[in-house]
């Protein structure tokens, strides 16, 4: 991810801090919630206030509000919120007492943004009371599935949330799939494992002592009750407790949570005798284990049983076996590590699983985390327009609109600022629905970072009056940049060489508290191609790609109506495809590609050249600097010479699109930019000749658009907002 830390300083673009809330209700969401906590902290950006509820302020639960405060972190609130009993109604009247409780705690705290986590019935409270009182919230691993009461909970938290952290790709897709906004939905990973994956484990002994385990051959059971099916769960349950007796191997048993059934479950542990070391010398049993002792355990340990997440999402960080039993997690994402007995109906069959996994060691697998969620979670929040309209919005399917009218849709133009940042020139125009480009402000491209930003911010504002002068209405800003671009994050890779400092930088973040509106960053070759899809001859067209014919060549490619990005967002840098192995050199380092041949600095260098040689035209004044407009004014007085360099150039750029064709297989080439027309002919020529016969029907035309990058980074801002507000693609 990109830091936004290009070295410059931005002191300008700061803002007060943000009032940052974090709701914890229990042990399991602390050990996911403290590296968020950690990182808000230590953010000179962003204020922390801890509220403590729930279970973290039960005896019978390890009392862990005092792990909190050991952690170095400020409790701003403690609220007793549980109700006793622990069966359904119980969680019900402890959802009941918690409404009661939190709105006067938020609204003394008066937080920007609540943080919740999961899918509790506590968090579900905090969620009631944050949406209603009009308090944003961020939800931390929405999206996945199960198979309890928890995805309803989780499910009803993320119709609340307003913004969403999610840790897999599928969990994304299921939060976009229940209409949320994509913009407000980020892919970062579980915290818990920026944690596990930097996990000291050298005090193993020491730990493994305190908890009278054997270090060489222990194993952890955490199980908790199934709220749906108590029956089952307490007979499934004691078929575990069972076979673990039987199993006879040094056991770290930690007593169920909260949830409505754990007295059943805690009953059966001393029915067994497991707390007695008499009975059981090889059994330990523990209210609570710290994350960080539970980490290096968790990572040596030779097998974990139960139906707790930690099983299938936090063994996965260490390849440790599990034994997940029964239907508590059925749906989550798990690893090869983890063996499921989902109908665990005898001890048996849980002894045979225990029997098949322990000692194992699996490949460490990293679905739920890379390490690095806690750097993404803090820019998403950085990234909150805190003044925008709190109202949400939803993506829902396209419907047929109604037929009443808006009076603002009759009197306003709906329009976009859009911002081409050039090697040389900074342009910032306001183009409308239809690609009429109302107002153009062209002025230089400041050399030096800040310079740059003062002066863009400027006309980005004098667009917005501008705006209210035309009687536009503003629906956000798309900017068109070389370089690469990360278009989810709206951040700057890495620039081109002819705009400096223009590296590392988010610039979304950077310009939409300063500017007030949306912002959408793309690099120009794609915008092209997403100007010629809205307003071009990509229109209705499905697979094409677009070939810029500029400085260098660029482009971008559409494919099934979207553009296409790549893994690492450098998917169409079709300047430097490899035409020939002994070409010139290009710019990027290497010899033969497309650009080195086709490109205006190409063209550029060859008329230099001819020029020196007295072959290009005699009477250009001796003073002027030689250009490939010469080049190409002489070939078309019919220089032959200059004609060559024009074929050869053309032969160059039509050789690359054939290898384009061979792999994307489009139905349609555009070329754009002003050697466009120069090249068309030559490229229809060698695609005639060249290609496999199935991929030479391709039809090859010149963009009839002014400006396709411009246009393109208006529609960034099209496409979406009138998507959002009609609901009509």
């Amino acid at each position: 991810m990109a830091s936004g830390d290009s070295g410059t300083d931005v002191s300008l673009f700061k803002r007060r801090k943000i009032k940052v809330c974090v709701a914890t209700c229990n042990r399991a969401d602390y050990s996911k919630l403290e590296p968020v906590m950690a990182g808000i902290q230590a953010d000179a950006d962003m204020e922390l206030n801890v509220i403590v509820l729930g279970s973290h302020l039960i005896d019978d639960y390890g009392s862990t509000h005092r792990f909190i405060s050991s952690d170095g972190f400020a409790i701003s609130q403690k609220l007793h919120t549980i109700v006793r009993g622990e069966d359904e109604a119980a969680m019900v009247e402890s959802v009941g007492l918690s409404l009661v409780k939190l709105p006067d705690v938020l609204q003394r705290l008066d937080p920007d943004l609540l943080i919740v986590h999961g899918d509790r019935f506590d968090a579900l409270a905090l969620a009631t009371s944050a949406s209603l009182m009009n308090y944003r919230i961020l939800h931390l691993e929405g999206g996945e599935v199960s198979g309890t009461i928890d995805d309803s909970i989780r499910h009803a938290i993320t119709k609340l949330a307003h913004y969403h952290a999610c840790c897999t790709e599928r969990a994304r897709q299921r939060i976009l799939a229940m209409c949320e906004n994509p913009s407000r939905v980020i892919l970062a990973g579980c915290p818990s494992y920026d944690k596990l994956l930097r996990a000291d484990i050298s005090p193993l002994e020491r730990v493994c002592q305190y908890y009278c385990l054997d270090p060489n051959d222990f194993m952890i059971a955490l199980h908790h009750p199934v709220t749906t099916n108590q029956a089952e769960s307490r007979k499934m349950f004691s078929c575990m407790v069972e076979a673990i007796v039987e199993f006879n191997h040094s056991t770290l048993f930690l007593f169920p949570n909260v949830d409505a059934g754990s007295k059943d479950l805690t009953r059966i542990m001393r029915l067994h005798g497991l707390e007695s070391k008499s009975q059981h010398p090889k059994i330990s049993t523990i209210k609570h284990v710290p994350f960080d002792e539970f980490m290096i355990l968790l990572s040596q340990c030779k097998c974990i049983i139960g139906n707790s997440s930690a099983g299938v999402r936090e063994a996965g960080a260490f390849g440790t076996p599990v034994v997940n039993v029964g239907s508590r997690q059925t749906g989550r994402e798990t690893g090869e590590n983890v063996l499921h007995v989902r109908d665990a109906d005898s001890c048996e069959k849980i002894l045979r699983g225990l029997k098949l996994q322990y000692g194992k060691r699996y490949p460490p697998s990293h679905i739920y985390g890379d390490g690095h969620s806690i750097p993404r979670i803090l820019q998403f929040i950085r990234e909150i327009n805190f003044k925008a309209d709190i109202q949400k919005e939803f993506n829902f399917p396209a419907m047929p609109s109604s037929s009443s009218r808006d009076i603002d849709h009759i009197l306003e133009i709906q329009s976009a600022v859009a911002v081409d940042m050039g090697g040389t020139n900074l342009r910032v125009s306001i183009v409308d629905l239809k690609g009429q480009i109302i107002d153009c402000v062209r002025v230089p491209n400041p050399s030096k970072f800040e310079e740059r930003m003062e002066v863009l911010i400027e006309l980005i504002n004098k667009a917005k009056i501008k705006a209210v002068q035309c009687s536009c209405r503003l629906l956000g800003i798309g900017v068109s940049t070389g370089g690469r671009v990360n278009p989810k994050e709206g951040a700057l890779l890495d620039a081109t060489s002819l705009i400096h400092d223009w590296s590392y930088l988010n610039l979304r973040s950077m310009l939409s508290n300063q500017v007030e509106l949306p912002i959408w960053v793309d690099n120009d070759g794609n915008c092209a191609a997403l100007g010629e899809r809205r307003f071009g001859k990509g229109q209705g067209v499905k697979d094409f790609i677009t070939i810029i014919t500029g400085t260098g060549i660029g482009g971008g490619i559409i494919l099934g109506g979207h553009i296409h990005y790549g893994s690492t967002f450098c998917a169409a840098e079709l300047g430097h495809i490899v035409v020939s192995m002994d070409g010139p050199l290009c710019s990027c380092g290497q010899h033969g590609c497309v650009e080195a041949f086709a490109g205006g600095s190409a063209l550029d260098r060859e008329a230099k050249a001819l020029h020196a040689a007295g072959e290009l035209d005699p009477t250009i004044d001796t003073d002027s600097e030689v250009s490939g407009i010469h080049l190409t004014t002489a070939a078309m007085a019919g220089n032959i010479k200059a004609k060559a360099v024009l074929e050869r150039a053309g032969h160059a750029l039509g050789t690359a699109i054939t290898s384009i064709l061979h792999v994307l297989n489009p139905c349609k080439v555009i070329l754009c930019g002003h050697l466009a027309s120069v090249y068309q002919e030559t490229v229809k020529a060698v695609i005639q000749e060249r290609p496999l016969q199935s991929a030479r029907k391709v039809e090859v035309v010149v963009s009839d658009l002014s400006d396709p990058a411009l246009l393109g980074a208006a529609s960034l801002v099209l496409d979406y907002s009138i998507r959002r507000i009609y609901g009509n693609g």
